[in-house]
């Protein structure tokens, strides 16, 4: 039908991401990805201080890096570095959570409440 309207269909195209490197785990929640080909920042625009140093904190920090990776191979499953990677990520995520006690859940700051 679009092409009897004499239009013409968009074909989008989107590059294949490799791993070639990464940024390091606190560098990628302040830029808001783990690979730095896909950093474009929106008018330079980044988060002005670094996360607190606090249990919760890093396994926030974990988290975000398990999403990332976990992200990356749905679209590179056969990655095997990616995978062993995402795996130890999961298992520091693990030991993070069993590290913190029910009093760090409840009563940490917030990320947009700042440090108390």
């Amino acid at each position: 039908m679009p092409q009897e309207m004499g239009l013409t269909p968009a074909y989008p195209y989107v590059p294949r991401q490799h791993f070639t490197h990464r940024y390091s785990d606190e560098d990628a929640i302040m830029r808001g990805t783990l690979f730095p080909e896909l950093d474009l920042p929106f008018q330079d625009f980044q988060i002005a201080q670094p996360l607190p140093n606090t249990p919760m904190s890093e396994l926030m920090v974990l988290d975000f890096v398990c999403l990332e990776l976990r992200l990356y191979l749905d679209t590179n499953p056969n990655d095997s570095t990616a995978s062993e990677l995402y795996k130890e990520y999961q298992a520091k995520s693990a030991q993070a959570k069993q590290n913190l006690s029910n009093e760090d859940w409840v009563f940490s700051p917030w990320p947009w409440e700042g440090e108390a």
